[in-house]
């Protein structure tokens, strides 16, 4: 299947779970796109917080321009995926981009919490690829 046929399938799932109660959140991974329930703790939001704090007090004497950023989407369309990491290191200015997505070749680094529910998805599927879709050994 295209890219460009499952980011539509995408936008539709994602007008979908609008509709549901709870957190929802829609990537596209190796099999296409897939709609999952998102509960973060506390503890897991706590999480991403201090990690933002801590990487944007750093960047501006690292990376001038780029800023810690909490749950824009991430895509790679040449390689068909589209990821909501728990936190992206990118270009403050991308932001103000239109478009509900950020090319992945604009972000520095890609941060994820790992779910105790799933840790397999997080250590071997997300990592396997990194934001920018490199394969890592």
């Amino acid at each position: 299947m295209d890219y460009a046929r499952m980011r539509a399938i995408a936008a539709k799932l994602g007008a979908y779970s609008e509709q549901l109660e709870g957190s929802w959140s829609v990537e596209i991974g190796p099999c296409g796109p897939v709609l999952a329930m998102r509960c973060p703790s506390k503890r897991h939001e706590g999480a991403v917080r201090r990690i933002c704090k801590q990487l944007d007090a750093q960047l501006p004497g690292t990376h001038p321009g780029y800023i810690c950023a909490n749950g824009p989407e991430i895509e790679h369309p040449a390689i068909g995926l589209m990821r909501r990491p728990d936190a992206v290191v990118i270009p403050e200015a991308t932001l103000d981009e239109e478009g509900l997505a950020v090319d992945a070749t604009q972000v520095l680094a890609a941060v994820e919490i790992v779910s105790p529910s799933n840790p397999g998805n997080d250590y071997d599927e997300k990592s396997a690829r990194g934001a920018a879709g490199e394969t890592r050994d």
